[in-house]
């Protein structure tokens, strides 16, 4: 009797032992297929298994449900498509807790909440918000999750004009058209092309708000048209006509193999970077000269470094040094140019050193001329801005 209480004793030490030991965390969720799709981290020293799924849907009153998952996770381990198989379907419009767990009886919990369910943090602007007649312009809806809960289906409606009198094209869907989850803290960016037109002074004032958002939380921005008045010398009296995609700002570590929109770029590593830049002159055609540079500013503090990356030939890959002008934008007309070289006609490689790592702000200082070279129609722009931080 003595020996089997000893056992017993000696066993139930080690099961507490066990349960104290065992760590794990939800290393991602997500909705795919109309099923929860959860990625679980087994931190801890030991083996685990998730044993149980139990969620309640807050948007309906006494909805609970536990569902089955035995799924082992070894230590170090990742598990994935947990909730995939389950007779759960998420309604993308209600909010969800939902925990997960183990067989030793701990657990980890999180939180969906749909659009609706509280007002969120919106801005929208308008890039640039002066324009010529007929020359396009983009419309940024930005959303920060300012909530302490996973935001799922976030999708942003077709913004409507609330003011002015400007014509306008319709505006298509947005880029990206949607979201399936937002985690807290998070920012989500959405774009749309507007073309206006008008005679000088004419605006119009856009709202922008999300599907099946919280009632009243929406943003606004406005586009007014100008006369464009490009002089024939160093700087145009208007800006804005040559414009970025922002979301299409690459690097290259790999002589092109592959291409980054991360914004951690590492240190003591040749860098070659691509961007698509619009030339929004709705007749001229733009020449870029070689001193067309994107540069990296140190935000840091301490950090005063400006790295410049010299334009190169768009066949890259390989590199090829360009030429004092070569590259053409036609009018209305987008193209990507590549930047590397060390200096004007240059060629690779650039590199951040171990001791300017830290954070930058990304500058395209583009030079160039209206038609020909020989036209003598200079033109100078600078693009602001692109984040990075060099680790």
């Amino acid at each position: 009797m003595l020996d089997s209480y000893s056992q017993t004793f000696l066993s139930t030490n080690q099961e507490r032992s066990d349960k104290q030991r065992e760590n794990f965390k939800i290393a991602t969720v997500a909705l795919q297929g109309n099923k929860f799709n959860i990625t679980v981290q087994n931190t801890g020293d030991i083996p685990i298994n998730i044993t149980r799924l139990w969620a309640q849907d807050k948007s309906v009153t006494d909805s609970f449900g536990t569902y089955t998952i035995n799924t082992n996770v070894s230590p170090g381990g990742v598990a994935t498509n947990i909730g995939q198989s389950i007779a759960l379907n998420p309604v993308p419009t209600d909010s969800y807790s939902v925990k997960l767990v183990t067989s030793r009886g701990n657990s980890q919990q999180f939180s969906m909440n749909s659009v609706s369910t509280a007002p969120l943090y919106l801005q929208f602007i308008a890039i640039p918000s002066t324009v010529p007649s007929g020359v396009a312009s983009e419309l940024v809806l930005i959303l920060t999750n300012n909530g302490s809960s996973t935001l799922v289906n976030v999708v942003p409606a077709t913004p409507q004009p609330i003011a002015g009198s400007a014509s306008y094209k319709p505006l298509g869907s947005s880029t990206p058209p949607s979201y399936a989850t937002l985690p807290p803290g998070q920012t989500a960016i959405f774009t749309w092309n507007l073309v206006e037109s008008g005679k000088d002074g004419d605006y119009r004032k856009f709202s922008a708000s999300l599907q099946n958002g919280f009632p009243g939380n929406s943003a606004s921005a406005t586009v007014t048209v100008r006369d464009l008045t490009a002089a024939s010398s160093n700087w145009s009296t208007t800006w804005g006509i040559l414009s970025i995609n922002y979301t299409t700002l690459q690097w290259s570590r790999d002589n092109g193999v592959t291409w980054n929109n991360a914004w951690s770029v590492p240190a003591q590593t040749s860098i070659v970077w691509r961007v698509n830049i619009t030339n929004n002159d709705p007749v001229r055609s733009f020449i870029l000269n070689g001193n067309t540079t994107l540069v990296a500013f140190g935000a840091s503090p301490g950090n005063n470094a400006a790295l410049p990356f010299y334009i190169l030939k768009n066949n890259y890959p390989p590199a090829t040094q360009y030429p004092t002008n070569g590259q053409t934008i036609p009018s209305n007309s987008t193209q990507r140019i590549v930047f590397g070289a060390f200096g004007a006609g240059s060629m690779p490689p650039v590199s951040f050193s171990n001791a300017q790592k830290g954070q930058y702000a990304i500058s395209i200082l583009i030079f160039g001329y209206w038609n020909s070279p020989s036209s003598g129609n200079f033109f100078g722009q600078n693009i602001p801005y692109e984040g990075i931080i060099v680790t």
